[in-house]
C-alpha cells in the first residue's frame, strides 16, 4: 500500500528546495546590486533629505519561486485532506474535498461542514463531512483562520492571489547598517536611524540644510546597507520579510504534516517509520531538511 501522505510530503520537500533557491537569489541580488545616494529637495521645503536608493528591483524569478512555494504548501494540505477522506469509513467524496480555511473561526467551521451545494441534485460536499472523528478533529486543531494559526492561514489567500490574479508582489527594503569615514556638514539631523524601508523609493538617512553636504573622507569611506526582499501590497501580509514569512509557513505545514502522520501511525493506517520532518526547519544548501526525528521502525516505508 502506498503511504497515504507520500504526495503531501514530496510537495513539502519541493517547497523546501524552492525556499533555498529563493534565499540564494535574495543574497545574490543584494551582493551584486549597488545603492546610491540621492538628495530630495521637494518633499520638505527648505530641507535637503539624503536618501539611500536602489535602482534595481528584485529579479523576476523571485516572484515565481514565492508563488511555487505557496502552491506546493496549499497542494500538500489539500492532498492531505483527500488522503483523510479516503481513509475514513463514511461517504466522504474525496474528489470534492479540500483543506478548509476561513477568515474567522465561524468561517472555518462553515468550510469544515462543507456548506456548498452546487445544485438541487447534488448534496452538500467539500469540507469534512463524514470524515472519521479523529481525522476531522486533527484538521480542526490546525486552526487556519485569522486569529488562529496565522502562518497556515496566510497560505490560502496568497495562493489565491498567485493562482488567479497576479504574481506575488515583492520589493527591495533596507536601511543603513554601517557608515564609516564619511562627513556630514550643515545638517538639521546628521544621521537618522530608520527601520527597513522601500529602497526603490529611497530611505532617508540624513536631513540637511539647503547648503549641507556629505563628503567621503578617503578611499576607505563606505556605506553598508542591510537589505531584504519584502512582500508588496498583499493585505494583511504587506511589507513582511519574504523569506522568513515563507519559512514560517513551511514550518507550519511541516508541523501539521508530522501530527497527521503520528495520528495515522496510532490508528494503524501506516506502520511506524523513520521520518524526516523536524519541528524546526533548517534548509541546507541542497534543499534537504536537517535533523531526522527517529521513530520506532520495525517496518520502514521506503522513502
Amino acid at each position: 500500500m502506498r503511504h497515504p501522505l507520500l504526495g503531501p510530503e514530496i510537495k513539502l520537500r519541493r517547497a523546501s528546495h524552492h525556499l533555498v533557491e529563493l534565499e540564494q537569489n535574495e543574497k545574490r541580488f543584494f551582493a551584486e546590486t549597488a545603492c546610491r545616494i540621492a538628495f530630495d529637495t521637494e518633499t520638505k521645503p527648505g530641507h535637503k533629505l539624503a536618501k539611500i536608493v536602489l535602482d534595481a528591483t528584485p529579479p523576476e524569478i523571485m516572484h515565481v519561486l514565492a508563488g511555487e512555494i505557496i502552491y506546493q504548501l496549499r497542494s500538500s494540505l489539500d492532498q492531505t485532506a483527500v488522503a483523510f477522506a479516503r481513509l475514513s469509513r463514511g461517504p466522504t467524496k474525496p474528489k470534492a474535498v479540500y483543506f478548509p480555511t476561513g477568515d474567522s473561526p465561524r468561517g472555518f467551521l462553515k468550510a469544515c461542514r462543507g456548506l456548498y451545494k452546487p445544485s438541487k441534485k447534488i448534496p452538500f460536499y467539500g469540507g469534512l463531512r463524514h470524515f472519521d472523528h479523529d481525522l476531522r478533529k486533527a484538521i480542526l486543531r490546525t486552526r487556519p483562520y485569522a486569529g488562529g494559526n496565522e502562518e497556515l492561514r496566510a497560505i490560502f489567500p496568497m495562493a489565491q492571489i498567485d493562482k488567479h490574479m497576479e504574481l506575488i508582489a515583492i520589493g527591495a527594503a533596507g536601511s543603513i547598517s554601517l557608515m564609516s569615514d564619511i562627513s556630514i556638514t550643515g545638517a538639521n539631523t546628521g544621521f537618522i536611524l530608520s527601520p527597513p524601508g522601500d529602497l526603490n523609493k529611497g530611505v532617508i538617512f540624513s536631513d540637511l540644510t539647503p547648503t549641507g553636504s556629505i563628503t567621503l573622507n578617503n578611499a576607505n569611506a563606505k556605506i553598508e546597507v542591510s537589505g531584504q526582499v519584502n512582500t508588496g501590497d498583499i493585505e494583511p501580509y504587506s511589507n513582511r520579510p519574504l523569506v522568513p514569512l515563507l519559512r514560517s509557513m513551511l514550518e507550519a505545514v511541516i508541523d501539521a504534516h508530522q501530527s497527521f502522520e503520528d495520528l495515522l501511525i496510532r490508528r494503524g493506517d501506516i506502520p511506524p517509520r523513520i521520518t524526516y520532518w523536524p519541528s524546526n526547519v533548517e534548509c541546507l544548501e541542497d534543499g534537504t531538511i536537517q535533523r531526522a526525528r527517529i521513530v520506532a521502525n520495525p517496518n520502514p516505508i521506503e522513502q
